[in-house]
């Protein structure tokens, strides 16, 4: 029997799938406790058109994330480290330093999209990768000076 699941199901697939099990087990088990609905025509229908808008909007939001990247990469932001007399920095450039910076000019960044970066302690240039979606990956330009 073929069902449509509506929620995870470990070891069979993930919601909106379309899986093939036992008649009883799809009744009794799946259907009844609402992990599943039967596949008729009509709900593979709906399936069809629920799973065609996703794909829609998930295309313009992949839209929507590459123009945002191309308008970042191509900047660099800078950052100032306090140094002591001996030369050693106080403080450091955080992952929350650098979504803070983009957040203030406008760009909606979470601090997981910041990826592989450990504090910064010392002055130099960076590259930092910030990844959006999956699909929309750059290096951010970063520059360290002292105060």
């Amino acid at each position: 029997m073929k069902v449509i699941l509506v929620k995870d199901l470990k070891g069979k697939g993930k919601a909106g799938d379309v899986i093939d099990v036992n008649p009883n087990y799809a009744t009794n088990v799946l259907i009844k406790q609402g992990i599943a609905k039967e596949a008729t025509k009509s709900n593979l229908n709906d399936h069809k058109g629920q799973m065609d808008a996703k794909a829609f909007h998930y295309g313009e939001l992949v839209k929507e994330y590459q123009a945002m990247a191309d308008k970042i990469k191509n900047k660099t932001y800078s950052f100032t480290l306090s140094v002591g007399a001996n030369g050693k920095a106080f403080g450091s450039v955080t992952k929350q330093d650098i979504v803070s910076a983009l957040n203030n000019d406008g760009y909606k960044i979470e601090k997981n999209m910041v990826k592989d970066f450990p504090p910064i302690k010392s002055v130099g240039g960076y590259k930092v990768k910030i990844q959006l979606i999956k699909e929309v990956a750059f290096d951010l330009n970063i520059s360290v000076t002292i105060k």
